[in-house]
């Protein structure tokens, strides 16, 4: 307990002391609901480092609560625009940790933003042993964006992941997920997945989450005026985006 709220006040300070410096672009939280899970909640920010080069650098640290568990998440990435400045490319490291039996994680991935679609490639790596019965599976996922043409606030997202099984059956499948963003705060998403990663569970899962994110340059009432989205999408705007990635480390339940 001692090392969760000396990780989690970590978290926070960092993002505190960060924002007094660099730019702090937005802050927000969300709640996942799903037929297979205890709720999970997720609160974050984003925090730009600046310009290095052409590559613009970032924060995004992130606290998380499951089943009255809490973790921290905290990752530093950077994105680039490339061929030409028609895309934009972007890579991140990640260290997890979560209070369900002690479990770390190390985690990377690769980017790239078209103005019609995006790619995320994630890899995760467990750096703890089997905790209280459980064990932090490695994995893998990839996951596309892709927007509405004629109505762009509105996206799919399919994905594939496989989490490698150290005990029991490998967690392997696709995901598919909407996300509706009709005003710039609040995005609401709803889909569903081969398996409750978040909970360990083989058994596949339907969802809903409310996100809000909150930019901080622009607190003002045209935050609540309907947001028709922008195709093709400019990727300049995408430089504050939220990392794509399993906020949750997957754990399988061992054989007693």
């Amino acid at each position: 307990m001692r090392k969760l709220i000396l990780a989690a006040l970590f978290c926070l300070v960092s993002t505190t002391v960060l924002a007094s410096g660099p730019d702090f672009i937005w802050a927000g939280g969300s709640i996942k609901l799903s037929n297979n899970s205890n709720p999970c909640y997720v609160a974050d920010s984003f925090v730009s480092l600046g310009q290095f080069d052409s590559t613009n650098l970032f924060v995004e640290p992130m606290l998380t609560l499951k089943g009255e568990k809490l973790g921290f998440d905290l990752g530093i990435g950077g994105r680039t625009p490339v061929m030409g400045d028609r895309m934009l490319a972007g890579y991140n490291v990640f260290f997890d940790y979560t209070a369900n039996e002690g479990h770390e994680r190390f985690g990377t991935g690769i980017e790239l933003y078209h103005p019609n679609f995006s790619t995320h490639l994630n890899l995760y790596l467990p750096i703890t042993n089997e905790h209280g019965g459980q064990e932090a599976l490695p994995g893998i996922d990839l996951t596309f964006g892709v927007p509405i043409p004629n109505a762009s606030f509105i996206s799919v997202w399919p994905g594939f992941y496989f989490f490698s099984g150290r005990d029991m059956q490998d967690k392997g499948g696709m995901s598919m997920t909407v996300q509706v963003n009709p005003i710039e705060p609040l995005i609401i998403s709803f889909g569903g997945r081969s398996d409750t990663l978040q909970s360990g569970r083989d058994s596949s899962e339907f969802f809903a989450k409310v996100e809000v994110v909150i930019p901080m340059k622009r607190l003002g009432k045209d935050l609540l005026e309907f947001n028709p989205g922008q195709y093709p999408v400019d990727i300049r705007s995408q430089l504050d985006h939220k990392v794509v990635r399993e906020e949750f480390i997957t754990f399988e339940n061992k054989r007693e």
